[in-house]
């Protein structure tokens, strides 16, 4: 299933969706109450979260995307105001207000290498961790399928990481790596940008990445998530990116260090909710580490476009910001 939020136009609360062919959206909420007027046997905790849930993600717990598969199979019966055409709707976040945000460090063997030269000119050396690495993205960061990556005032070096992203469908605490992905609802894509000589200094004194990596719109996000059941191995998935149609990232999911069941895994000690969602790492390919990388961090007027193998594309444009 592809799955999502979205706005109806001129209306500013995200509701929950389901993408049909065609270029086609079906309203959830809607759907489901139509249904129950018809006399349909649904589950009402199931309803409430998929009305009242789509900020947080909440609904694409089990018995939501149960309740999902059961809307989608009934479609007869679904009220005519259910289905609008993507034309007159603004695609959101997938998770637009995640309650728990990951994201992977150093995660993918051709990303750490190039980073490992980066540092050694540096002076300092790099080692390959034993363990997964992270840091937080905030939700206020996220931004959607379409939205401009907004260029800080002052800041020069905006750089581009393209990653694979569990969203969590189960409350995890303490899952094997056996069982992780059991626990994982589905799959999106995220353009994890960064300011450079923040991130650097912020690492170099070993205070964590915190401002470089969430500046307003550093993380857009979707522009859907396809259900986990689509997609058995999600270390099997070609990854690309590109900036004004030129390939700046291309790699396999195969070439992540630490697998997505083994990073749910892990970060599952925190105790993972609906809705939560992990990062997986970039590949190589980033602006920061060509020789010159000036010319290929983001511009005012660019277009990024991220596409994950069986997800879609996630494209937006990037612009200065005016304050």
């Amino acid at each position: 299933m592809k799955l999502g939020t979205f706005a109806r136009l001129g209306e500013p609360r995200w509701r929950s969706a389901a993408f049909l062919p065609g270029d086609r959206v079906l309203d959830l909420a809607v759907a489901a109450d139509g249904l129950r007027a018809r006399g349909h046997a649904l589950d009402g905790a199931a309803v409430a979260r998929l009305t009242h849930g789509a900020e947080n993600g909440t609904w694409l717990d089990r018995p939501g995307l149960a309740l999902v598969r059961a809307i989608l199979a009934a479609e007869r019966e679904w009220p005519i105001p259910a289905v609008v055409p993507q034309a007159q709707i603004k695609i959101g976040p997938p998770v637009p207000r995640p309650r728990t945000f990951i994201a992977a460090g150093r995660n993918y063997m051709d990303h750490l290498r190039e980073g490992q030269k980066i540092w050694a000119a540096r002076g300092k050396k790099v080692e390959q961790a034993s363990f997964p690495t992270a840091f937080i993205k905030l939700s206020s960061s996220i931004v959607a399928q379409g939205d401009p990556i907004l260029l800080p005032l002052g800041i020069e070096d905006v750089d581009y990481e393209i990653e694979l992203v569990a969203i969590i469908g189960r409350p995890a605490y303490r899952v094997s790596e056996s069982d992780a992905l059991d626990y994982v609802a589905g799959y999106t894509i995220c353009n994890d940008v960064g300011a450079r000589r923040i991130q650097r200094a912020e690492m170099e004194h070993q205070i964590g990445i915190v401002m470089a990596k969430n500046f307003k719109s550093f993380a857009p996000l979707g522009p859907w998530l396809i259900t986990a059941d689509e997609i058995p191995d999600p270390q099997a998935l070609d990854v690309r990116l590109t900036v004004n149609s030129e390939e700046r990232q291309h790699a396999s999911t195969a070439d992540m260090i630490f697998s997505v069941a083994k990073l749910v895994s892990y970060w599952s000690s925190l105790g993972l909710e609906p809705g939560d969602m992990i990062t997986t790492g970039t590949p190589a390919g980033v602006a920061l580490a060509r020789p010159d990388p000036a010319p290929f961090y983001l511009k005012d007027g660019d277009r990024v476009e991220a596409t994950i193998e069986r997800i879609g594309t996630l494209a937006n444009p990037v612009q200065q910001a005016r304050e």
